[in-house]
């Protein structure tokens, strides 16, 4: 059985590690890919964070991050594959990092991705409340369309539930509810915060 469960862990790594691969610029994409031949099957989770770990200090050294012209997208990929590895508090500085270049004025085209995988990271963590931010900064990109934004409106009223603030979560679920009556489980959600 446990070995079973180990070679699950190991399936999952290695798909993380193809995510960030396959979604990471050429540059990133050749250091991710020649770090993951090296490792083969038998790399644990926290091996594999050391090796991501080298790599993003080998960045620092290069002079390369965000503040200093650096295409916010490695920080995403990295951020995206630490969180499915489970690698909360490194995916959660990985997106910061992200973000913070957006907000300086850099130019990225996934950053209501970013925020949202941010705010599901906090909530992992169990921080509803520093997700809340994120979900609420998702909703006020300019031009979403219709069904992302009621998605979000479904996430953030997720996220003040778990933060125990009923009466803004009954708002976006309303929200919801106003959009598209058959949501997911807004119905349901709607009856149990009133009762």
């Amino acid at each position: 059985m446990a070995a079973a469960a180990s070679s699950d862990g190991r399936q999952a790594t290695m798909s993380a590690t193809a995510t960030a691969t396959t979604s990471a610029p050429a540059s990133t994409r050749g250091a991710i890919g020649h770090a993951t031949a090296e490792m083969g099957l038998s790399q644990t989770d926290s091996e594999l964070a050391d090796i991501f770990s080298e790599f993003k200090e080998g960045l620092a050294d290069e002079g390369r991050g965000p503040t200093e012209g650096e295409d916010p997208e490695t920080h995403y990929n990295l951020g995206v594959a630490f969180k499915e590895m489970g690698l909360l508090d490194e995916a959660i500085g990985e997106l910061q990092k992200v973000c913070q270049a957006v907000e300086q004025g850099h130019s990225f085209p996934q950053v209501m991705q970013a925020y949202t995988w941010l705010a599901q990271c906090f909530l992992e963590k169990g921080v509803p409340q520093a997700s809340v931010r994120w979900y609420e900064k998702a909703l006020n990109i300019p031009a979403i369309d219709n069904e992302a934004r009621v998605a979000l409106h479904y996430e953030l009223a997720a996220a003040y539930e778990a933060a125990d603030n009923k009466q803004a979560a009954l708002n976006h679920f309303m929200e919801v509810y106003g959009s598209n009556i058959d949501y997911r489980d807004v119905a349901e959600r709607i009856k149990s915060l009133k009762s």
